[in-house]
C-alpha cells in the first residue's frame, strides 16, 4: 500500500524541553518498511539531546498509518510475533509495571496505546484485585473480563475527556515516541492520574549507549513512525513542563527517569539481527536482559 506524505507545518523546537537550539541530524529519511512514507528531516536538541521530526505527518495520515499498523512492521518483528518470541518482553514490562502500581485494593489503571492488549492481560493476572482499561485506535482485542476497552485516537483532541475518569495508575509502553506532541501526551496522561497515583511512560532512550553505537541501525530509529525520542534529560524536562501545565507545583509530584535492561527472548534478538536460520533453532522462551536503549519515566502525584 502506498502512503501519501501529507505533512503539517514544520517545527524546529525540541518536542521535549522546548529548546530552540537545534540542528538537523538526518535529512530525507524514509520509513524503514514503508519506503513511500517520507521523506523526513530529524533534528537533535543541543539543550537536552533529544531527537524530533521537523516535518511531522498530518493527523489524517498518522491515523491511517496506525489503523493498519501491523502491515508496517519489519519482517523480523512479524517473525518474532509468529513464534511467540515477543512474550518475554511483555512479561518483563508487566512485572516491572505491577511493582510500580500503588498497593491499593480495587485500584484502577489504564494502558494507553495498548496494542493487542498483551501487557494489559498480563498485568491484570498479576494484580487480579485491580480493574483495567485499555486504549488504542484499533478495534477491540481479546481482553480479560476485568479490562474495559476504548477505541480512541490519542493524537486527536479530547481523547482524555473520552475516558471520563481518573486512575490510580496510568502507563504507556512504546507510545511516547509515536505521538505528535510529547508534551501534550505527557500533560494529558498526567491529568488522568488521581492524587497519590503514578504515571509511567516507557520509550526508547536517544541518549543510550545502544543508540550511539548503532546509529541508523538502532531498531528504534524509525523515521515517520518514531516522531521523537527523548534522552533522560529531555524526558524529565518534558514531564516537568507537563506538571506545570496541569497545575502541579514541584512539591506535589516526584519524577525520575532511568534506563531499563529489558528481558528479551534470544530468538527475538536473533531475528532483529537478521539471523533467522539461527533464531529458528532457539526456543522462544529463553530470555536475557539486554541494554537495548529503553527509558522509563515515572511521575508520582502526592495525595
Amino acid at each position: 500500500m502506498e502512503l501519501s506524505t501529507t505533512m503539517r507545518e514544520s517545527t524546529t523546537s525540541c518536542a521535549y524541553c522546548g529548546g530552540a537550539d537545534n540542528y538537523v541530524r538526518y535529512r530525507n529519511e524514509y520509513h524503514k518498511v514503508e519506503g513511500s512514507f517520507g521523506p523526513f528531516d530529524l533534528f537533535e536538541c543541543r539543550d537536552c539531546g533529544s531527537l524530533s521530526t521537523v516535518n511531522i505527518p498530518s493527523d489524517e495520515r498518522l491515523a491511517a498509518f496506525y489503523r493498519e499498523y501491523d502491515q508496517h512492521r519489519p519482517q523480523w518483528y512479524t517473525n518474532a510475533a509468529a513464534s511467540s518470541a515477543l512474550a518475554a518482553q511483555y512479561r518483563f514490562y508487566a512485572q516491572y509495571l505491577q511493582r510500580l502500581m500503588p498497593r491499593k485494593a480495587g485500584s484502577k489503571w489504564v494502558d494507553i496505546g495498548a496494542g493487542h492488549g498483551e501487557i494489559a492481560n498480563l498485568l491484570v493476572s498479576l494484580r487480579p484485585e485491580t480493574f483495567g482499561c485499555a486504549v488504542d485506535i484499533a478495534p477491540a482485542p481479546a481482553l480479560h473480563g476485568r479490562i474495559d476497552y476504548r477505541s480512541i485516537d490519542i493524537n486527536a483532541n479530547g481523547w482524555v475527556q473520552a475516558l471520563g475518569t481518573k486512575f490510580d495508575f496510568v502507563y504507556s509502553v512504546a507510545v511516547w515516541e509515536h505521538v505528535v506532541s510529547p508534551l501534550a501526551f505527557a500533560r494529558e496522561s498526567l491529568s488522568l492520574v488521581a492524587p497519590g497515583g503514578v504515571l509511567v511512560m516507557i520509550c526508547p532512550d536517544y541518549g543510550s549507549l545502544a543508540r550511539r553505537a548503532l546509529r541508523r541501525a538502532w531498531p528504534y530509529f524509525e523515521p515517520g513512525e518514531h516522531l521523537s525520542i527523548p534522552t533522560r534529560k529531555g524526558a524529565l524536562a518534558c514531564v516537568g513542563r507537563a506538571a506545570t501545565e496541569v497545575g502541579l507545583t514541584a512539591e506535589q509530584y516526584r519524577a525520575e527517569a532511568s534506563s531499563l535492561w529489558v528481558g528479551y527472548s534470544i530468538r527475538y534478538v536473533l531475528e532483529v539481527l537478521r539471523l533467522r536460520w539461527l533464531a529458528s533453532a532457539v526456543p522462544p522462551t529463553i530470555a536475557a536482559p539486554l541494554p537495548t536503549g529503553i527509558l522509563a519515566t515515572a511521575i508520582t502525584r502526592d495525595r
